[in-house]
């Protein structure tokens, strides 16, 4: 059916004049923002405290909490990075669909190792996982996307943590995304399984002192606009809300191009489940140019944290990885690793006839399903 153009015309102007107020607002609250940021860059003590009452009667805050460095921190990386190997992993999947003629879940995980080393050649590896009801006949649950993704998330640093073990000096691991993983806690039990796994792929990569972090390009997180917030709202001066302003922006506005930012520890809901040295932590980084400044967020655990000269190290990596992207700054390695681990559409019909060969050969049609796993799914779904 057709669009109604007329109807759309009136949307779209309203919705022009909108983005004009909200730009000249966000404006002015940028320009308020980065004030304080600037003021208050070395008052650390009292934004900590500020954050530590918050979280007291918040308990899902989410912000950044300063360490060290001074709010405005912006520093180079000091000279060309060391020896060391990468392994860059990503992963990709097919979510279960209930409409489908087959109900399985499918994780792709892409390695793409490469040496600093003269005349080592980089190579590439993928792991592929068919997921399925029925694995364990003990567990009953659903297969939902969030399992899907945590597993996939769990099963990519088991996978750099028993790469790393095979590897001699340094060692960095790089993932695409954040290493928190998802927000909302969960009480199922195959969670919690992939959970532990995922923390127990932490603490290997730890005991290697491996430098281990997590990429966020183009970040829309406001975590220090948050913490500036707490800080506004306690000066009492009437200053606004800080709605719309996002680290990102500020952070172009701080950042040279190989800059990184102070490093912040993550208040987030979850922290407690990252203890020690796991804790989760950030910085941003500008990998852009002047021109075109591209900040992405980078998560590390404390472990890296503690040691200067693996996160000189870490900021170095990125910034070369980078440089290698051409006009969209971004990890060269990551984007191997996802040609490695994306899988194509005629491979995704192709795993589905593949299944459903197998399915219709021992006696079950695809639209049907042993009656003990049928017991298990009732009030969830009755088919493939």
């Amino acid at each position: 059916m057709p669009l109604n153009y007329v109807k759309l015309k009136e949307q779209v102007s309203e919705f022009g004049a909108s983005a004009v107020r909200r730009r000249q607002e966000l404006t002015e609250r940028l320009e308020h923002y980065r004030g304080l940021l600037k003021t208050h860059a070395g008052d650390l003590i009292r934004l900590q405290r500020l954050v530590e009452e918050a979280a007291s009667r918040e308990h899902g805050l989410r912000c950044a909490l300063p360490l060290h460095e001074p709010l405005d921190t912006h520093l180079p990386f000091k000279g060309p990075a060391v020896e060391h190997v990468l392994l860059a992993a990503d992963g990709s999947q097919i979510t279960p669909d209930p409409h489908a003629a087959v109900f399985y879940g499918f994780v792709n995980v892409g390695v793409f190792r490469m040496s600093s080393q003269a005349g080592e050649t980089p190579s590439v590896e993928m792991y592929s996982e068919l997921i399925h009801e029925g694995e364990n006949p003990d567990d009953g649950e659903y297969l939902s996307e969030d399992l899907i993704s945590l597993r996939r998330d769990a099963w990519e640093r088991r996978i750099l943590a028993e790469r790393a073990k095979a590897e001699s000096g340094q060692v960095l691991t790089l993932t695409d995304g954040p290493l928190e993983l998802y927000r909302e806690p969960r009480s199922e039990a195959r969670f919690d399984l992939y959970f532990k796994e995922y923390i127990a792929a932490l603490d290997d990569l730890a005991l290697l002192n491996t430098i281990t972090a997590g990429y966020v390009d183009r970040p829309r997180a406001a975590l220090l606009a948050a913490t500036l917030e707490l800080l506004n709202n306690d000066l009492g001066e009437g200053g606004p809300g800080a709605a719309g302003v996002t680290d990102l922006i500020l952070m172009e506005g701080l950042l040279q191009p190989g800059e990184r930012s102070a490093v912040f520890a993550l208040q987030f809901r979850n922290a407690a489940s990252f203890e020690g040295r796991k804790a989760l932590h950030f910085f941003y980084l500008n990998v852009g140019s002047a021109a075109a400044p591209s900040i992405a967020r980078v998560e590390v655990p404390l472990w890296v944290v503690e040691s200067p000269t693996s996160l000189n190290l870490l900021q170095a990596v990125l910034v070369e990885q980078a440089a290698q992207a051409g006009a969209h700054p971004y990890p060269y390695a990551l984007i191997r690793a996802h040609e490695t681990a994306v899988v194509q559409m005629d491979e995704h019909e192709a795993l589905e006839r593949l299944i459903e060969t197998e399915l219709l050969s021992r006696g079950f049609p695809p639209a049907l399903i042993s009656q003990k796993l049928a017991n298990k799914l009732v009030g969830k779904r009755t088919r493939y």
